[in-house]
């Protein structure tokens, strides 16, 4: 499971790079004040009203959810409030319905979309227990994008002991896709190296030069290679001949396997709920608005 979330992830994560013309953290902080007034950007969906006060979410609440400096947040939410996407209310900020509307935004939504459905199918493929269908009520594909807003931040919420901020968990799941993409997909291998303790031999596990990856998430290689050397020093992420690779002893950690179980659960929680809306979870696949999404391109080379 772990491997199918780092690529939705990094999925996500590119689209919103994209959106947000590389800022990492705006788009994260976004994400939330978004998800906070329940709020999609679909194309067609009925958004023409900006969400009521009571959905608007503090800056103070913000830092802390995200773990980062107030003022940072701070700049963040002045910047997006200047772009005219969010909006100052007495009670905090909230997305606004214009802004949602947006090319960028919508694609970005689709992308989340499709990559959220993408991860259900991959659970389904391996037998994970999923949700009993109900046909309570006919799908939208809103309720596709806030599952994966709400899979992403419960994923960074989990992993706040282990990462401690976001961008490292970012950093170590796009390690982590480049490592595992010769088997991640692959119908045989990715079912003999399932278990934790079927340790892939190095030959599959292919390492990403630092520079690939600040390259892929559009970030300073300082920023990158600086926090890379402190993955290293945690015994995160191993340094290999060829660059940067997740250590699978401690991706084997009790640690580590208690959050990836947490993950897990929470995941189940937020896919009955979509499935509850309307989400069908029996035939995930004719849920997707542009069909499944390739996986995430890491660029090896400038």
């Amino acid at each position: 499971m772990t491997r199918f979330l780092a690529e939705m992830q990094t999925t996500i994560v590119l689209a919103g790079l994209r959106a947000f013309d590389g800022d990492l953290d705006r788009f994260v902080v976004f994400t939330l004040i978004a998800r906070q007034s329940s709020s999609t950007p679909i194309d067609g969906m009925d958004v023409a009203a900006d969400p009521p006060e009571s959905r608007a979410i503090s800056i103070n609440s913000l830092a802390a959810s995200l773990s980062r400096p107030f003022e940072t947040v701070r700049r963040h939410v002045n910047a997006l409030i200047a772009q005219e996407v969010v909006a100052r209310t007495p009670s905090g900020v909230v997305a606004l319905a214009s802004g949602l509307q947006r090319p960028e935004m919508i694609e970005m939504s689709m992308t989340a979309h499709d990559a959220f459905v993408r991860l259900v199918e991959d659970l389904q493929r391996f037998d994970l227990p999923m949700p009993p269908q109900r046909n309570t009520s006919a799908y939208h594909p809103a309720v596709g994008v806030r599952a994966a807003a709400d899979i992403m931040l419960a994923v960074a919420d989990n992993n706040r002991g282990l990462h401690q901020e976001w961008i490292n968990l970012v950093l170590y799941s796009t390690i982590l896709c480049a490592n595992t993409r010769s088997y991640t997909y692959d119908p045989v291998l990715a079912r003999r190296y399932a278990d934790q303790f079927a340790v892939p031999p190095d030959s599959l596990r292919r390492p990403l030069r630092v520079s690939a990856l600040a390259r892929t998430l559009r970030l300073p290689y300082a920023t990158v290679q600086r926090r890379a050397e402190k993955l290293v020093a945690d015994g995160r992420v191993e340094k290999v001949r060829g660059g940067l690779r997740v250590s699978e002893e401690w991706l084997n950690l009790p640690t580590s396997v208690t959050v990836s179980t947490i993950s897990y659960q929470n995941i189940r929680r937020i896919l009955a709920a979509a499935t509850a809306a309307g989400f069908p979870i029996a035939s995930p696949e004719q849920a997707y608005l542009r069909g499944r999404p390739a996986p995430s391109v890491i660029h090896e080379r400038p």
